[in-house]
């Protein structure tokens, strides 16, 4: 079975002008087979959510390696971002939009029939808000409106940054 996420020796450290430098990553080695399910514990601060960035290509590592579905990021991340679904940190949307549109737009952009998007807000358990502004959402529904627009694309992996 091969590995759907590999980190190999990765590390973060955050530079500031007039200090040292924070490390938020130090050597960190991790392997995700596929099928495989694997959470982060740890307290604000760890690194958790720096090692997702590092993963989607949204921050840089400052040594070691990543790979998603066989790809090198953030040097091949394009060949199978389509591959992948993902929330990392608060899901940005538009708030005078509807749940609905949010996805819709999302759908057409990613070129994806928007039936798929009734499956999604169904799946997430939002078909009763889907015409709802956004804005008027609970902070929970509103995670939920991301996990549905992370499962647009009905992906092969599924990255989730603190999705409770």
């Amino acid at each position: 079975m091969s590995a759907v996420v590999e980190v190999e020796g990765l590390r973060k450290e955050y530079g500031h002008l007039r200090s040292p430098g924070t490390v938020a990553v130090d050597g960190l080695d991790l392997s995700v087979p596929e099928g495989g399910v694997f959470g982060f514990l740890g307290p604000n601060g760890s690194g958790k959510t720096t090692t997702i960035r590092c993963l989607l290509a949204l921050a840089a590592p400052s040594a070691g390696s990543c790979r998603l579905l066989g790809a090198d990021t953030p040097g091949s991340l394009a060949s199978v971002i389509d591959r992948v679904g993902a929330i990392v940190e608060t899901p940005t949307l538009y708030p005078n939009f509807s749940g609905a549109r949010n996805l819709s737009l999302l759908a057409g952009l990613y070129g994806i029939p928007g039936t798929r998007v009734d499956d999604v807000l169904g799946r997430v358990g939002l078909t009763d808000r889907a015409g709802d502004r956004v804005k008027t959402y609970s902070l929970g529904m509103r995670q939920r409106l991301g996990l549905a627009a992370a499962l647009l694309k009905e992906p092969e992996l599924l990255i989730l940054d603190e999705p409770a």
